[in-house]
């Protein structure tokens, strides 16, 4: 019996030493990586107005996000990414019965549609330079910026350069604060863009504003929460769109589950099997070596240490 529990405790051993040589050398660098099969909607909800929302005063709006790899133009080091927007007055004409992404564009209760492509380093989060490489339309841009869809893993407490679409540069994201979302600490960065000339549709001069409050997981730099305006206007004055929205109770709900579950991945992988992992398997393997090379006794040495009148 002895035998049994030394070569399973010095099995055991050898694979915990394994695990922990694997997460040191390779471990930690493969978990912090965008994961290669992001596929996730993100829903928003406010109130919008304008020649696009059809309406001089504010209506109810929902905005939905689609976020998917591209696995095709995607590689080791590099994730191709496409990101999918639509703003409706109701979701039915964003996402049809089973649930696909759909794009209805001339649907009157469409208000903003558009889709863009960009490749981010899988490791930074940063988009890579040569983007036309790694997305599949030609005109691609090649000038993106900053944080584009996530806060690089181990978000320090300072200002980010932030990609804005309209402008088509980045600007910069401010670290305001921590706060405590369902029980996951954030970090906070507000954004404000005040009214400024812009190209605000292909081929259309107008004026743009916005604003942006990010919360931030600051381990997977993945946002929590997120609430925001933007406002487009034609030279003359004319309203296009005033719009206000935030991440529904939903959403936010599942960016903290989905938080907890990284950072908990993350621990055990740079932390856990890096350092525990090699000290339980020295332990395993000490007690089996141990438990091998120690023989049973026989009857012999046992009658030997048996004391003088033991058993009467």
């Amino acid at each position: 019996m002895r035998a049994v529990v030394g070569r399973l405790a010095l099995l055991l051993g050898v694979f915990a030493l394994v695990a922990g040589a694997v997460a040191i050398f390779w471990g930690k660098d493969a978990a912090y990586r965008i994961p290669l099969d992001t596929d996730s909607y993100t829903r928003l909800t406010g109130e919008a107005s304008g020649q696009l929302a059809k309406s001089e005063t504010p209506v109810p709006v929902t905005y939905i996000v689609h976020t998917q790899v591209d696995p095709k133009k995607s590689d080791n080091d590099v994730i191709s990414m496409v990101q999918t927007k639509c703003m409706a007055t109701t979701e039915a004409y964003c996402i049809d019965a089973k649930g696909k992404f759909v794009l209805a564009g001339d649907d009157p209760a469409i208000v903003n549609i558009g889709q863009d492509k960009f490749a981010l380093d899988r490791t930074t989060g940063f988009p890579v330079a040569n983007q036309s490489k790694y997305v599949t339309d030609s005109d691609s841009v090649d000038s993106y910026q900053g944080v584009v869809v996530k806060f690089p893993f181990n978000t320090e407490k300072k200002d980010y350069d932030y990609w804005d679409g309209t402008l088509g540069h980045a600007v910069t994201a401010h670290y305001k604060g921590t706060k405590f979302v369902d029980g996951l600490k954030t970090y906070r960065f507000d954004v404000s863009i005040p009214t400024q000339d812009a190209e605000i549709a292909a081929g259309t001069q107008g004026t743009y504003a916005a604003t942006q409050t990010v919360w931030v997981d600051p381990k997977t730099g993945s946002f929590i929460d997120q609430e925001g305006t933007q406002t487009v206007a034609l030279p003359d004055g004319t309203k296009m769109l005033d719009v206000s929205v935030s991440y529904t109770d939903g959403t936010v709900k599942n960016n903290v589950d989905t938080a907890k579950s990284n950072k908990r991945s993350l621990w055990l992988i740079g932390t856990g099997a890096r350092f525990i992992a090699p000290v339980v398997g020295i332990v395993f393997v000490i007690l089996g070596v141990f438990l091998l090379r120690r023989r049973p006794s026989s009857p012999a040495e046992q009658e030997q240490r048996t004391p003088v009148g033991a058993g009467r």
